[in-house]
């Protein structure tokens, strides 16, 4: 876990390497109040063109530079307040005027008409929500409900999403081609992982919350070849309403043919999807609660990683 003190010491020097005036806890001050928060100033400023924008932003709002602002420098601040904030144009025109300028007929877009992507900044508030909700929504639904049907496709089509979520969607679309701030990364990384252990209990956790328990009988076993040509057995069952379904997991029978056994199914389920798993629903509490605390943490972690 990343403390709070280091990574405001971690931003510092990245601050400091691209040879930017220190931010003393009076420009910090003057720049909240004009609607610039510090860490996304130094986010934008990790790109040259990024940079641009915020030396202008210091110029315009506080007495980092000595120089007066010109109309540049106010369309580039501009530009930076559209790319990091949600200020409107009348809240813009109304910061520049607390520090005695205006934008001399530079139009300020209101947030609505900003671009909707920005190469080397920040996206839109829109689209940067959109992206992170688009990253859980899959990785849940891959690692929840596709693992409960198919651990091994579940787990691998889940880590695939979630490297190519962060590669595509939060590197591009997130943060606009900007470099991702490393406690960001690893938070990610931190995410991912808790979504993974989740896909190991998610199909105890469909039929403990939405299946029955009761009993029913050993069929028959078979032996089958996987996709790397490696054996393995698969046991039918009985179940407690009369059809007929595979075991989840693949495994040999564990009692011979017409043995009554517990199991946990799901009712009415003639097609067979849902494979049952032998056991009660209190034998089968260790592994929902590890799915339920890897999905919370995951989706915990997702959050804090966005809210950086």
């Amino acid at each position: 876990m990343v403390r709070h003190g280091d990574a405001q010491d971690e931003d510092a020097r990245q601050w400091s390497e691209v040879h930017l005036p220190e931010l003393t806890p009076e420009r910090v001050k003057s720049l909240k109040r004009a609607g610039f928060q510090a860490d996304k100033l130094r986010h934008l400023a990790a790109t040259k063109y990024g940079r641009s924008l915020v030396v202008s932003v210091l110029i315009c709002f506080t007495d980092a530079y000595p120089q007066a602002a010109t109309t540049a420098d106010i369309a580039r601040a501009g530009e930076a307040g559209r790319m990091i904030t949600t200020r409107s144009a009348a809240e813009f025109e109304k910061a520049l005027a607390a520090h005695g300028l205006h934008s001399h007929g530079t139009p300020v877009p209101s947030p609505d008409k900003r671009p909707a992507r920005v190469t080397g900044g920040y996206t839109t508030r829109t689209r940067w929500w959109l992206g992170w909700l688009l990253i859980g929504f899959l990785a849940i639904a891959l690692t929840s409900g596709v693992a409960a049907l198919d651990l091994g496709f579940g787990a691998v089509f889940g880590g695939i999403w979630l490297i190519f979520g962060f590669a595509v969607i939060v590197r591009r679309t997130v943060y606009g081609g900007a470099p991702v701030p490393k406690r960001v990364s690893r938070t990610y990384a931190l995410a991912a992982l808790g979504f993974l252990v989740a896909s190991v209990g998610a199909a105890d956790a469909v039929m403990v919350l939405a299946g029955a328990q009761g009993v029913g009988a050993i069929d028959t076993e078979r032996r089958e070849t996987g996709s790397h040509n490696t054996p393995y057995w698969v046991c039918t069952v009985r179940e407690p309403d009369g059809n007929y379904a595979d075991l989840w997991g693949g495994r040999a029978c564990p009692d011979p043919y017409g043995t009554p056994v517990s199991m946990v199914y799901m009712p009415n389920d003639a097609a067979g999807v849902w494979r049952p798993i032998l056991g009660t629903d209190a034998s089968l509490a260790p592994m929902v609660a590890l799915w339920g605390i890897g999905t919370l943490a995951g989706c915990g972690l997702l959050i804090r990683a966005a809210t950086f």
